[in-house]
């Protein structure tokens, strides 16, 4: 099956994969890869840079009012730092104090951030919780006012594994940095943190009447585009057996015959100038039942048919960027995001991340990035006057 199965199953089979337990002992997935590693009601996410990030979530039986700890770890730092977030939010108005239990015995109030929202354990509290991760623990999260108290449980079950492989990953398995393994026999060497990409945005076009073609030009490349792009290529048209990439741009395809029936607007392609000397073609490849993904290809203006294909699974340009937004479930409580950005020869991949298990949290708890960068802007004209690495 290919790698865009309509995304209603395939880029996001989340539904399924992100809220049912798993029954393997050893959980499934891999940290610097889309969702991560998973096991029960833990998950892991690491980014390019070597930062891990492990949340944990409430079961699915208090889907009603779940809560989420986010463990942020940086490589060779002793302590990570630790966040919680809870539903229903507290009123603003109300004053409660709110606490951190483990099975049943209290560790102390929470410090709440500046939106109110989140909180964040302190040092001792990070400890305590990660003392008592390889064992069955109680986590609660207390709200306490003078009226009484409301409480919010997230489970233990997959913590010791997750934390275990966050420990193998940058390298602290066996050795003083050990956030659950320190008595582990096999001892690691640390790792050191990766240095974050640096991309330098190039200048783009964004007023409407830049980034709109000529007439003569606009009708040469609708007129040329499907032989370009070869509509009929396996990866695009995919196979009996397999789906393809983007099998709405071939009107001789089924399912462009059965889209047309009922929504042959959204069929039309889009040529848009990215700036004098490149276009950005995009043509919508797939649609799913809450998801769709329209695909995007780079023209060199002055050779128009050396196409080059950036995703089949965007979801909006606009300035230089392409951005790809897919829900995991028709709730939208989580999400998966891509971004790339114009360099002045390519668009090139800068931020790529999930929000986290479907656990309730509307938009998605957390931001669990794989990918990261830093983007500066170039302040050119053109990209040809530029120096855009």
């Amino acid at each position: 099956m290919s790698k865009l199965h309509l995304i209603s199953t395939a880029l996001l089979g989340l539904s399924a994969i992100m809220t049912t337990p798993v029954l393997a002992a050893e959980g499934y997935g891999k940290p610097f890869e889309d969702w991560g590693y998973s096991k029960d009601d833990w998950q892991l996410v690491c980014d390019n840079t070597l930062n891990c990030r492990a949340a944990g979530y409430s079961s699915e039986d208090n889907f009603d009012r779940p809560a989420t700890i986010l463990i942020t770890a940086v490589p060779q730092q002793m302590t990570p730092k630790v966040e919680v977030q809870f539903l229903p939010p507290l009123k603003s108005a109300d004053k409660q104090d709110i606490e951190l239990w483990l099975n049943d015995k209290f560790y102390g109030q929470l410090s709440v951030s500046s939106d109110g929202d989140v909180y964040q354990l302190n040092q001792k509290q990070t400890q305590a919780l990660l003392k008592q991760a390889s064992q069955n623990t109680k986590i609660e999260i207390v709200a306490v006012s003078k009226v009484g108290s409301t409480r919010w449980q997230v489970s233990d079950k997959g913590m010791s594994a997750v934390l275990l492989k966050l420990d193998e990953v940058q390298g602290r398995v066996g050795n003083s940095l050990a956030l659950v393994s320190q008595s582990h026999r096999n001892k690691q060497v640390p790792k050191s943190a990766v240095t974050k990409p640096i991309i330098h945005k190039a200048f783009a076009f964004s007023d409407k009447k830049q980034t709109t073609l000529e007439p003569a030009k606009l009708n040469y490349f609708k007129s040329n585009i499907e032989k370009w792009i070869n509509v009929d290529s396996k990866s695009l048209m995919g196979t009996q057996d397999e789906m393809g990439d983007c099998e709405l741009a071939n009107p001789k395809s089924e399912q462009y015959q059965s889209f047309k029936r009922y929504d042959s607007n959204r069929l039309d392609w889009t040529f848009t100038r990215v700036d004098s000397s490149h276009t950005l073609a995009s043509h919508l490849c797939w649609s799913g039942a809450y998801n769709m993904g329209y695909g995007y290809w780079l023209i060199d203006n002055a050779k128009p048919s050396k196409l080059q294909l950036i995703t089949t699974s965007g979801s909006e340009y606009a300035k230089g960027e392409i951005w790809s937004t897919q829900k995991g479930r028709g709730l939208g409580d989580c999400w998966g995001q891509k971004q790339w950005v114009w360099n002045g020869k390519s668009f090139v991949i800068s931020k790529e991340a999930t929000t986290g298990m479907c656990r309730g949290f509307a938009g998605g708890a957390w931001q669990l990035p794989t990918y990261v960068s830093d983007v500066y802007s170039n302040q050119v004209i053109d990209h040809k006057a530029s120096n855009v690495n």
